[in-house]
């Protein structure tokens, strides 16, 4: 397979794919829900297993999730590290004027698993559904704030397309930063100065180069008529089939579970 650009979506046919977008939605919602409110290991531990299950399914491949990965480690390091640290309880080892506890250790793979889990959901719903697709779910999801006013149509839209330009900023980021070093672009300097310097030369062609691709898509829609309201119609309606109850018994069964086996103890 091809190199897959982190949370651009990727053609397929696979069991994930083919979910309605609602059900990605709420699905994603409601576990991220479930292991933010219950820090038990098993709630952890059928989380991580579910996303090993659903990332299996959706055929994108493991190659593409773990390079996605590469910049994320340091911040899920950090995050374990904090809690090791800041975490009282019981004595698990000194290192000078720090004591690591086994609540801390059990608090910091807590977090690592949270934050991973949470990428994890958001990247596959990203990759398995495509802009139209999510902005028609978006939209149907929403639907009952039209009655206080809110254009869901507009929203959803605009939340599609803020989700599609990450991607397109992070790899347009990654040419700025090869461009700068072939031209011997200090990035490693000692001089924090210079580091400033360098690091704006870099930033200020990304934000220029997204707002230029902002205004090019606003022509585009604009040129085709688009105005998000009540009267545009899609090509293909949503529906909800067979497997979207299958998936949608998978996430009950995920968040019942721990309720029923360890809770009432």
């Amino acid at each position: 397979m091809a190199r897959v650009k982190i949370g651009r979506y990727v053609p397929g046919n696979s069991p994930i794919h083919r979910l309605d977008p609602r059900t990605k939605l709420v699905g994603g919602f409601v576990i991220i829900l479930a292991i933010l409110i219950d820090d038990s290991w098993q709630v952890m531990t059928l989380g991580t297993l579910l996303m090993i299950v659903a990332i299996s399914l959706s055929q994108i491949g493991w190659p593409s999730v773990l390079r996605s990965l590469k910049w994320l480690w340091l911040v899920f390091f950090l995050s374990f590290a904090v809690q090791v640290i800041a975490t009282e309880g019981r004595p698990l080892l000194c290192l000078g004027p720090l004591t690591l506890t086994w609540e801390g250790v059990y608090r910091g793979v807590v977090t690592f698993l949270r934050l991973l889990i949470i990428y994890l959901n958001s990247t596959l719903l990203t990759m398995t559904t495509s802009p139209m697709r999510m902005a028609g779910g978006l939209e149907a999801l929403f639907a009952p704030l039209r009655h206080v006013g809110l254009p869901v149509s507009q929203f959803a839209m605009m939340t599609s397309i803020s989700l599609r330009f990450v991607p397109t900023i992070l790899e347009e980021g990654e040419m700025i930063i090869r461009a700068q070093k072939s031209r011997g672009a200090p990035f490693h300097s000692t001089n924090k100065l210079l580091r400033i310097k360098t690091g704006l030369a870099v930033l200020v062609p990304l934000i220029i180069g997204a707002l230029q691709r902002a205004t090019d898509l606003a022509a585009a829609m604009e040129s085709r008529c688009y105005s998000g309201g009540s009267s545009f119609n899609r090509a293909k309606e949503l529906r909800f089939q067979r497997i979207d109850g299958q998936a949608a018994l998978f996430i009950l069964f995920f968040c019942v579970l721990p309720l029923t086996l360890f809770w009432g103890r």
